[in-house]
């Protein structure tokens, strides 16, 4: 089931952070088929990202709690993550937009949550 609006997006690190807003999400009766955490792997991309594979293999926080029985979790390549987001129902610039940001910051992953009402969680700075 697609929303007619847009889904919410926020940057985030696979931290603890992200498991303190699904924990908000939760408590403000959002639901796992609500929440989605998008994972960029580039292993996935079957490319030589140096720089990138050094990101996510030496410096990967890990995420406190158990976010695959709060959220959807996903991690794959670029190409499935951007097919990700367009079944969540964003466009295919904005999907391309989002996923370009992902690589060039030092976000590994993003939230993505259907009809975000009021300011459960902080947008990103």
């Amino acid at each position: 089931m697609i929303s007619a609006t847009k889904p919410f997006v926020k940057f985030h690190k696979y931290d603890q952070e992200l498991v303190s807003d699904i924990q908000a999400l939760n408590s403000s009766g959002y639901h796992k088929d609500d929440i989605w955490v998008l994972k960029w792997n580039p292993d996935k991309n079957h490319s030589n990202q140096r720089n990138n594979f050094y990101k996510y293999s030496t410096h990967f926080e890990s995420a406190v709690g158990d976010i695959d029985s709060k959220a959807h979790f996903f991690d794959n390549g670029g190409e499935e993550l951007r097919t990700r987001l367009e079944k969540l129902g964003l466009t295919k610039d904005e999907c391309s937009s989002l996923f370009r940001e992902l690589q060039e910051t030092d976000y590994t992953c993003l939230l993505v949550v259907r009809d975000l009402k009021d300011n459960i969680i902080k947008m990103n700075d």
